[in-house]
């Protein structure tokens, strides 16, 4: 089972939308939000900005990089997200592109793997 926007046809493998589904969950365990509201918001922010993904700039993984994450796929594509309300946290998603559709691969944030992505962006014109 895979989400597909039919818009711009931005696809979220089960996988995906499982983690964004627990991610909630552990936004309120590690004591990031006290209320499920908030944290619902933020997963709902990430889900509205992945849609987004076909009309923002794309990034290329360096050759460093693309090594790090290649359990996500090959020819991986990143954009990057940051919440006006969370100057602290960025937050990262990897995709592949076949043709129109974007398939999103993978999602982190500064804090986890911010270390192993490169900020000297080399956009693509896509």
């Amino acid at each position: 089972m895979q989400l597909v926007s039919d818009s711009n046809r931005v696809i979220i493998p089960v996988v995906i939308y499982d983690y964004l589904q627990d991610l909630t969950i552990t936004l309120l365990e590690k004591d990031y939000y006290s209320f499920l509201e908030y944290a619902e918001s933020l997963v709902d922010d990430i889900v509205d900005f992945i849609v987004t993904i076909p009309e923002i700039p794309h990034y290329k993984l360096s050759p460093i990089t693309q090594k790090r994450f290649n359990r996500y796929g090959k020819d991986l594509y990143y954009v990057f997200f940051r919440r006006k309300t969370s100057k602290h946290t960025t937050w990262y998603i990897f995709f592949s592109r076949r043709d129109d559709r974007y398939i999103i691969r993978y999602i982190t944030n500064n804090h986890k793997d911010g270390k192993y992505i490169r900020n000297d962006f080399d956009e693509t014109e896509e």
